[in-house]
């Protein structure tokens, strides 16, 4: 697709100094002309004073104002106007090379999509569990056909005239772009995915901050999708996915000659399950009583 104009890019930044550098540095590699907006929550770590180096928009987002939708909401609308397309970009999502970006847009060459997200690959420090977590997701695309529902936020374009129909929610902490999605696909638009569009993006979690995400991302699949009394029990929900997930992490242990895997796997997916199914039953109580 040809693209006369800078596309605006717009970067959520929270303390992530360590990867600013080499994230913008990418961004301004790329092949299409950019605008590059930095959304910065409040950070500590002299994010403020390297950012004014460089040639970037930087707009403030005052601590313990942070909530995804409203900032996504908000940086749709003061970027260009104009713009047919906003691209989101995490600041700790460092792109492989210069066609990161037109391999993204390329998705919408294709008038039924609305949004668009690209592959996300682990750092080389990543710990194998997460790694694998990581490909699992991405990678060539091919699992995501057996889900429900699959995008990321943190590597991703959409389309600005469905974005003005239907605005991010601004009651949700987690999940905000899964939701989005989501209720996008229920009215006709389509979601591409993008494996040529690579960026280096991965989290070494401690066992507390595993339990925390997915506490967080239960709670918001519980408001955002429809569940039969089968799908939210505790055999299908938990319990079995638990013991897919052992399986496949034996299987990957074998497959990659590390067997202490499969001593990390159970304690690691038992805390994934219990977090997941405790966030599950507060969204699922809080819909309840709406």
């Amino acid at each position: 697709m040809p693209f006369q104009q800078p596309i605006p890019i717009v970067i959520r930044s929270h303390n992530d100094l360590a990867y600013l550098r080499q994230t913008l540095d990418m961004v301004e590699r790329q092949s299409l002309p950019v605008d590059i907006h930095v959304y910065d929550n409040a950070s500590t770590d002299g994010s403020a004073v390297f950012l004014a180096s460089r040639k970037v928009v930087v707009h403030e987002v005052p601590k313990g104002t942070y909530v995804p939708g409203k900032v996504l909401n908000r940086a749709i609308a003061e970027v260009d106007a104009q713009a047919p397309f906003v691209v989101f970009l995490n600041s700790d999502c460092t792109p492989v090379d210069e066609h990161w970006l037109a391999e993204l847009v390329n998705g919408f060459a294709d008038p039924k999509v609305a949004a668009v997200f690209g592959r996300q690959s682990p750092r080389p420090d990543c710990k194998p569990l997460f790694a694998k977590d990581t490909d699992d997701t991405f990678g060539d695309g091919s699992r995501q056909q057996y889900w429900r529902h699959c995008f990321s936020m943190a590597s991703s374009a959409i389309r600005r005239s469905v974005w003005e129909t239907l605005p991010f929610r601004t009651d949700i902490q987690y999940s905000e772009d899964i939701d989005w999605t989501w209720r996008i696909r229920q009215m006709g638009w389509n979601i591409a995915y993008r494996q040529n569009s690579q960026v280096l993006h991965s989290h070494n979690y401690t066992l507390r901050e595993f339990f925390r995400r997915h506490y967080g991302e239960g709670k918001a699949e519980a408001t955002i999708f429809d569940w039969s009394t089968w799908d939210r029990s505790l055999l299908r929900y938990s319990l079995l996915p638990y013991m897919r997930q052992v399986k496949n992490d034996l299987v990957y242990a074998i497959k990659t000659k590390n067997l202490s895997i499969v001593c990390q796997s159970p304690l690691l997916r038992g805390v994934q399950m219990v977090g997941r199914r405790k966030g599950f039953k507060a969204g699922w109580a809080g819909r309840e009583t709406v």
